[in-house]
């Protein structure tokens, strides 16, 4: 029983940047203005222009873990439900045009909350190369994953040592106008924060990280809401990001990095919590979907 789990992918180093985000930028042209004769040249111009300013951070941080983390909890999680795995990315290596896949497979993008800018770009991918195929939708709703959200973020509290502290929770932007459209994105974060901390005993935020540009996202940003908290006379911040199931750039350079740069010129005690990709409740919480999956696709008849 085979199940492909995907993701759009991360550099794995500074060398790797630009051929990212020309994949990207690629794949999306149509979306953005660039779908023109000299797209090509133009999108060449603005990776490489991107590579320039964010391969400093891959080299600062020793890299994206991210491809290596998800290959481990996958592997695990298939391990548990009897499922073979196949990992493939959009946009960085392994690719998913390079894998050979025949016959019936499943389809798991690993983003829990869906969204038309993650999840969809996965599954449109997959239905480029490979046709229609059963999928997961999303799996925030899982048990064991909110509780694993739940107990991610107490433990990020408790760490801290903090006596009275304002817990920030970042998520990784999206352009606004998703949202309008009916994008669930906001909503699903929204109602996950609900349920995964309902009656916790200090306050918290929703903000977002990943903002490009002035206008046009999805915000407050994280800075935004530091200098808010600062303002309001909150001395020690928790920041979580339960926007993600593994470390990345935006958790190791954005959160550990640039903003706790900007909570100490505020003059906040600043505290990140980690993302633990190996904890037992999350890898049964991708085991019990991966298995649901699996049923839905090799069942007689399926």
């Amino acid at each position: 029983m085979r199940i492909l789990f995907v993701y759009m992918g991360a550099p794995e180093g500074p060398g790797e940047v630009r051929d990212y985000v020309y994949r990207f930028l690629w794949d999306v042209r149509e979306h953005i203005g660039l779908a023109g004769p000299n797209a090509d040249a133009v999108i060449s111009r603005i990776a490489d222009a991107e590579a320039r300013r964010v391969a400093p951070r891959y080299e600062a941080v020793g890299g994206s873990p991210v491809v290596r983390n998800l290959r481990e909890l996958v592997e695990q999680a298939a391990s548990i439900a009897g499922v073979e795995p196949v990992i493939g990315m959009c946009y960085s290596r392994p690719l998913l045009e390079d894998l050979e896949l025949e016959g019936r497979f499943g389809v798991f993008p690993l983003y829990p909350v869906y969204s038309a800018a993650t999840t969809e770009r996965c599954l449109l991918r997959v239905r480029e190369l490979w046709g229609d195929r059963p999928y997961v939708r999303e799996w925030w709703r899982n048990r064991r994953f909110i509780e694993w959200v739940r107990r991610s973020v107490y433990r990020a509290v408790g760490e801290s040592g903090f006596s009275k502290p304002h817990v920030v929770l970042t998520v990784h932007s999206i352009p606004a106008r998703l949202v309008e459209e009916g994008d669930p994105y906001l909503d699903s974060y929204r109602a996950l924060v609900r349920e995964a901390l309902a009656g916790a005993p200090w306050g918290y935020t929703l903000a977002f990280q990943s903002v490009h540009g002035k206008r046009g996202w999805l915000g407050p940003s994280v800075p935004e809401v530091l200098r808010a908290l600062a303002e309001s006379g909150a001395e020690e911040v928790v920041v979580y990001p339960v926007g993600f199931i593994t470390e990345n750039v935006e958790t190791l350079y954005e959160l550990d990095v640039e903003y706790r740069g900007v909570a100490e010129e505020l003059g906040l005690r600043y505290y990140r919590g980690r993302i633990d990709h190996r904890d037992p409740l999350l890898v049964e919480a991708v085991a019990e979907e991966a298995g649901r999956l699996a049923e839905k696709v090799f069942r007689p008849g399926g």
